[in-house]
């Protein structure tokens, strides 16, 4: 009866670690997916950061010059006329400002 129920809890001991376990390694996942979703939205920030940098750079240039603007930066491109800014990467616009 004794050895029963030592066999008895030993694996109910078993039960609760693996448990535990599993708890823990969902535990990680999550947080993992997290910091990573968090690092996406980080970097898109920083994007649309540079992006309006530029193009403010872009308007504040087109001030001093008629007709058009272009500025190049790292990946960046800004152009500015008298009716927009538009801020593209690989030619792709990120941002787009009317004016009117």
């Amino acid at each position: 009866m004794q050895r029963k129920k030592k066999k008895r809890h030993r694996a109910v001991m078993l039960g609760e670690s693996v448990t535990a376990l599993a708890i823990a390694a969902l535990s990680i996942v999550c947080l993992m997916t997290g910091l990573n979703e968090l690092n996406h939205q980080r970097k898109l920030a920083d994007e649309q950061l540079a992006a309006s940098r530029l193009a403010k750079e872009a308007s504040d240039a087109l001030k001093s010059h008629q007709g058009r603007v272009r500025i190049v930066r790292a990946q960046l491109v800004a152009t500015a006329d008298h009716s927009r800014v538009v801020v593209e990467r690989s030619g792709k616009c990120i941002l787009k400002l009317e004016r009117r």
